[in-house]
């Protein structure tokens, strides 16, 4: 039976009037090493209760560890998930349950074995995740064997948008790039599927994979508009700064990222239009280990 219905999708792929989706199935391994330099690293991918992590807690965390090439990006063996679902000591809102699929009766009186991810993470060049800036303070606040470590984010350290996708969501990544459908919005299938999406090559031959490391190893800077006047605040949102109220040890002010190769022109973009030709904001710089942290 699969092999007539493979039939039938390589028919319709023949024609440009149909696209065909396979169901992704998690490989072991993408590829064979040939003796380049190599590192640990581990993907990461929590659901939780809502969207906040000074309230909000963690139901269901997967890590799933991997080998891969530091230079080329290409990945190869992929080892075993560690994944364990928690309590949370409240009833899992229902729009939570619908979209995960997870119950209250499926978390009762579990708990995540934090000695496991520990050892998990203790020897791993890179953590990543498909939405760091939302994932990281909720693992650091659960686990702290990931407060130390160096983090990346598929989403935004990959120019996905540059390189011809209409959207960073993982769903619609797999299905643009690589042809491929998974059943998202559970941590282990979300976690395979980032390798996945990180191994298909770009026109180029260039792996999405060594973007994301270049990026990782890259600094760059948040800016702070402090005490900037009421009435630039509709400029700042136009040039994508967001406002951070002051939770989780930030300051109460504008703020926005920018790569090292921008923080010239941004200073003096804040000058001219904002201060009026003073100077009123800080920058911090960041690197891999702070970028994506809470109050970072």
């Amino acid at each position: 039976m699969s092999d007539s219905l493979e039939s039938l999708a390589r028919q319709l792929e023949a024609s440009p009037d149909y696209r065909v989706l396979r169901r992704f199935v998690p490989p072991s391994r993408y590829h064979e090493g040939d003796g380049s330099p190599t590192a640990t690293g581990v993907v990461v991918d929590v659901e939780t209760t809502g969207l906040d992590p000074t309230r909000d807690k963690i139901i269901e965390f997967c890590g799933v560890p991997f080998e891969f090439e530091r230079e080329s990006g290409r990945i190869l063996a992929v080892r075993e998930a560690v994944s364990y679902l928690e309590d949370p000591g409240r009833p899992i809102p229902a729009e939570v349950t619908k979209l995960t699929g997870i119950t209250d009766a499926m978390v009762a009186g579990k708990r995540i074995d934090e000695a496991a991810v520990g050892n998990l993470l203790a020897d791993v060049g890179l953590i990543i995740a498909h939405n760091a800036a939302f994932d990281r303070p909720f693992v650091d606040r659960r686990l702290p064997a990931s407060r130390d470590k160096a983090w990346a984010c598929s989403q935004r350290e990959v120019p996905w948008k540059e390189l011809g996708a209409s959207s960073g969501a993982l769903e619609f990544l797999m299905m643009k790039r690589c042809g491929l459908f998974f059943d998202g919005h559970r941590a282990d299938a979300d976690c395979h599927a980032v390798l996945r999406l990180l191994q298909e090559p770009f026109d180029d031959g260039t792996l999405p994979m060594r973007l994301l490391l270049a990026s990782a190893r890259t600094p760059s800077y948040r800016i702070w508009a402090l005490g900037a006047p009421f009435d630039k605040k509709d400029v700042l949102k136009q040039r994508r700064y967001r406002w951070s109220n002051g939770e989780g040890n930030q300051a109460k002010a504008w703020y926005t990222s920018v790569p090292a190769a921008e923080l010239e022109v941004e200073e003096d973009w804040l000058r001219g239009t904002v201060y009026g030709g003073g100077k009123g904001w800080k920058v911090d710089k960041l690197d891999a280990k702070t970028r994506y942290a809470e109050g970072a």
